[in-house]
């Protein structure tokens, strides 16, 4: 205000500032505050579309789901246990088998012979170690200086891919090496050899108990003084060889491999170039009655002085996984077997296992989803049932009573929800129902049994897709979701009703704020003007009371002066 007004009139006091204040109030209250009401209008209005607007974008997101095809990929196995697991990716085809007769595939594990340190050496000499698995070989390189315990780092660092070395402790001073395949399978099968002038211990390579003679210095020495027979015993049998004095090492080994029938004798040439008789048991497992001896005295000392060699004991043999698959004899190199049917996986975890398998629809991950769907769909239609309130009994609008585009959200989707297909069906059918007051609900337990009872059917009702018709053309079907997830996408568009909705409201509350100050600003500069023109008249009163008080009081002098 431009000033104060002390009072107007004669010494009336009746314009003052509090009246002028009072007359702007009255006339603010007349042309602003109904421009304000219709502003705090305008700002629910906007909240409760902004709710619309959260409501239905939620409510799209749960038709998506539901139209969404691999939301009917999800798979459940049923008849896994402790023998037989099987898993499934989702989309694999819906089906039972049985798996039965189950032989787990093995590792192979090798236990070399007794060493009685870490740091006890593995050779005489130079040479090379040979590991050979899975149709791969690996050399191990080992000097006179090499330990058991360094031979065990080197074998994991040239084949640890393979295979893996450990050392075991298994009584007071015994130790022994164990070589195990990192695999399955008969492929793992682990050989191990030496090289041709190598002087390995025989613990670590050969794979059955052995005796090792005395030293030669070539193969062409001669074996016997003398004429005669020795008895070489294996795996419990006796056989008899022949000598004379023309007998070298070379055919004392021909001789004792075909008086046995198999290769059992050889001849061990070392990095310094001495050369010994070998002979190996039969049985791959221990051997005690293995040994040479002498029936006539003729013999080299060499040859019946032998070394008793403890073999490399095969612990696990490797071997291949078998099983019936629907009784037909399967065979795998590994437990985990996931190339017999796509997208399934079976581990075999027991020995003689059996398993009927049933792989299903998981409806369950769907009717979650529905139930969703059901929720949301509740959450919207009360929304707009409050927006578009018309209750005259209670004396109650809504926000947006009268307004078609509101109700007609709620109309256009229970439409699609309460519809029919071509082929007859509906959602009732699967456990949705609309109560009269418009209320949905969801039977869970009628929703899986109706889905099951055609999973194909209800998945093409439900999401829609495409089948062969007689003549052989590919059919397109809409799904029940996917029209609603088609109109919801309409509805929340960039240009959907929602938005447009919206749009308009902001415009106009930008006008009435617009509205607001300029009625306000017209207002304030009114009573400006007048507030500034009472002061000027305020001030001409005020002189005049001064100029009448004066003359009021020379009257009265002249009247008491008469007196």
């Amino acid at each position: 205000m431009a000033g104060t007004i002390n009072s107007l009139g004669i010494g009336s006091g009746v314009l003052t500032s509090d009246v002028i204040d009072k007359l702007k109030k009255n006339e603010k209250d007349v042309i602003v505050k109904p421009i304000e009401n219709k502003i705090e209008l305008q700002k629910q209005k906007s909240q409760s579309l902004d709710l619309l607007k959260s409501l239905l974008t939620s409510f799209r997101a749960n038709a998506k789901a539901l139209d969404d095809d691999a939301l009917y990929q999800s798979r459940t196995v049923d008849g896994s246990n402790d023998g037989v697991s099987v898993s499934a990716q989702d989309g694999v085809a819906v089906q039972s088998f049985r798996i039965s007769d189950t032989r787990l595939a093995l590792k192979n594990v090798f236990q070399s012979g007794h060493f009685n340190s870490r740091n006890a050496t593995v050779a005489q000499g130079d040479g090379t170690m040979s590991i050979t698995i899975d149709s791969q070989t690996f050399d191990i390189d080992y000097t006179a200086t090499t330990t058991l315990d360094e031979l065990k780092t080197k074998i994991n660092d040239v084949a640890g891919e393979k295979v893996e070395a450990k050392i075991l402790q298994v009584g007071d001073n015994d130790y022994t090496m164990v070589l195990t395949s990192k695999e399955t399978g008969e492929s793992q099968n682990i050989t191990v050899s030496d090289s041709a002038v190598g002087s390995l211990d025989a613990g670590l390579y050969r794979t059955r108990d052995s005796i090792e003679g005395g030293a030669f210095s070539a193969a062409s020495d001669t074996v016997a003084s003398g004429s005669g027979s020795m008895t070489l015993t294996v795996n419990g049998t006796d056989y008899t060889i022949n000598y004379d004095t023309s007998t070298t090492l070379q055919s004392l080994v021909d001789d004792i491999n075909n008086t046995v029938g198999s290769d059992v004798a050889s001849i061990h040439q070392s990095a310094s170039g001495e050369y010994r008789l070998v002979v190996e048991s039969t049985s791959q497992w221990e051997d005690d009655t293995l040994k040479i001896v002498d029936n006539d005295g003729a013999l080299d000392s060499k040859i019946t002085s032998y070394t008793q060699n403890d073999f490399n004991d095969e612990i696990q043999k490797a071997s291949d996984a078998k099983f019936k698959y629907n009784g037909i004899e399967i065979t795998r190199s590994s437990n985990t077997i996931d190339d017999l049917i796509v997208g399934v996986t079976i581990e075999l975890k027991q020995e003689n296992a059996s398993s009927n398998i049933s792989i299903k629809q998981d409806v369950s991950a769907v009717s979650e989803e529905m139930q969703s769907f059901v929720d949301n769909y509740n959450s919207l239609m009360s929304q707009i049932d409050k927006m578009t309130l018309a209750d005259t009994e209670e004396n109650k609008v809504g926000l947006f009573n009268g307004d078609n585009s509101i109700r007609g959200i709620g109309r256009e989707i229970t439409k699609i929800v309460t519809s029919f297909s071509n082929d007859g069906f509906s959602l009732s059918q699967f456990g949705i129902n609309i109560s009269q007051d418009g209320v949905m609900s969801f039977n869970s337990a009628q929703f899986e049994k109706k889905f099951n009872e055609d999973p194909k059917a209800a998945e093409l009702f439900l999401s829609g897709g495409s089948t062969v018709n007689e003549s052989g053309n590919v059919v397109t079907h809409d799904g029940v979701f996917t029209k609603l997830a088609d109109t919801m996408d309409n509805l929340t568009g960039a240009n959907g009703t929602i938005n447009t909705i919206i749009t308009g409201n902001e415009k106009e509350g930008k006008n009435l704020e617009e509205s607001h100050k300029r009625a306000l600003a017209l207002l304030n500069s009114r009573y400006d003007t007048m507030t500034a023109r009472f002061i000027e008249y305020d001030a001409i009163i005020s002189k005049l009371n001064n100029q009448f008080s004066v003359l009021q009081q020379q009257i009265e002098m002249a009247i008491n002066g008469k007196d």
